[in-house]
């Protein structure tokens, strides 16, 4: 099979990584970077050779060469130079988010399908092996009912100016608890965040999705705390699993909750009528070992494949409309300071 080559659009503060791992794979070749910056070419040709800088993106798109694309570029630019690339007859790789709207989203999902050309968003926390283990535990059920999700992803910084903290940070956490919850039905919204820092701009955000199947997840990011945290916490009825993804132990499961203590009836049957008595439990504590490659590794060799057996992306199609959808939703809500709801026929 010939090696697939890759164009990719910028290379700023996260192209470098997605440039070396993509320059890496053995069944692609990435054969061009552009970048409006002649320092960050120059960087570009000092680092990859045999790869060919360009000032534009419209040289990359009429280059017959060029078979997929890679965008690495401000969340604001996705949405026209996905679709461009796309109408060029390249596969597209889009780094989070796929778009800022739902109709963007959806058009530039549905102009690839149209085409048959693979679409896909950079989730990169699909791919983490920690992020893979929590999901088969609670796929298996070991946790019993899943009551509640909650995730924090805060550090001093680093400040951005075009995006808010929500939409710099949430996509990772939204994108997790879609993945966790296979969510792809109706989900309420709200949150509350503040621009201590930058007028109009939130460096903080508390956001709860309340989904129609019953389940709840709640996401706070931050620019503005003392410390680094990337943390997830998933309480069920039988058991609690806490993903640290700054600790050596990425995983750890809890066998913590409360247990209902049968009451004999006047008919010596076991009583299910009135309130049951409760008793603690706090019993083990594991750790599984976690291993495997980098995630970006991982994503981008998934890509790569997509393209070439035709398979559907983990983070494309629906994933990746889910994200988009959950996300606009709460900056509605952060704006018209009240709970939106999100319905998947919309």
């Amino acid at each position: 099979m010939n090696k697939l080559k890759i164009a990719q659009l910028g290379c700023g503060y996260w192209g470098p990584n997605l440039l070396r791992n993509f320059h890496q794979l053995p069944d692609a070749e990435v054969v061009m970077v552009a970048e409006a910056s002649a320092e960050r070419r120059k960087f570009v040709e000092k680092g990859f050779a045999g790869v060919r800088t360009v000032a534009t993106a419209e040289e990359v798109f009429a280059d017959p060469h060029v078979e997929a694309v890679v965008i690495a570029t401000p969340a604001f630019t996705h949405y026209a130079l996905a679709l461009a690339a796309l109408k060029a007859g390249k596969h597209v790789f889009v780094e989070k988010p796929l778009a800022t709207s739902v109709s963007e989203a959806r058009e530039v999902l549905n102009y690839g399908t149209a085409q048959g050309l693979t679409v896909m968003a950079g989730h990169t926390f699909l791919f983490n092996p920690a992020v893979r283990r929590l999901k088969e535990i609670l796929d298996s059920g070991e946790l019993g009912d899943l009551f509640y999700i909650y995730s924090q992803r805060l550090n001093l910084g680093q400040l951005r100016s075009d995006v808010n903290a929500w939409w710099n940070l949430a996509p990772h956490d939204v994108s997790i608890l879609v993945y966790l919850l296979n969510a792809s039905s109706a989900c309420e919204v709200t949150a509350t965040g503040m621009d201590y820092i930058q007028p109009g701009v939130e460096d903080v955000v508390f956001a709860t999705m309340k989904w129609a199947t019953g389940a709840v997840g709640q996401v706070h990011v931050s620019w503005l705390d003392p410390g680094k945290v990337r943390k997830m916490t998933l309480v069920g009825s039988r058991k609690m699993v806490v993903y640290d993804d700054m600790a050596d132990n990425k995983i750890t499961i809890f066998d913590k909750g409360f247990d209902k203590i049968p009451r004999i009836g006047d008919d010596m049957s076991f009583d299910q009528s009135g309130r049951p008595d409760l008793k603690m439990r706090s019993g083990d504590i594991h750790m599984p070992f976690i291993s495997g490659e980098e995630p970006l590794r991982a994503e981008a060799r998934h890509f790569v494949e997509c393209v070439q057996t035709g398979a559907p992306p983990l983070s494309g199609g629906d994933h990746a409309l889910q994200v988009v959808a959950l996300l606009e939703a709460g900056q509605r809500s952060l704006r018209e300071r009240r709970s939106v709801e999100y319905k998947p026929t919309e």
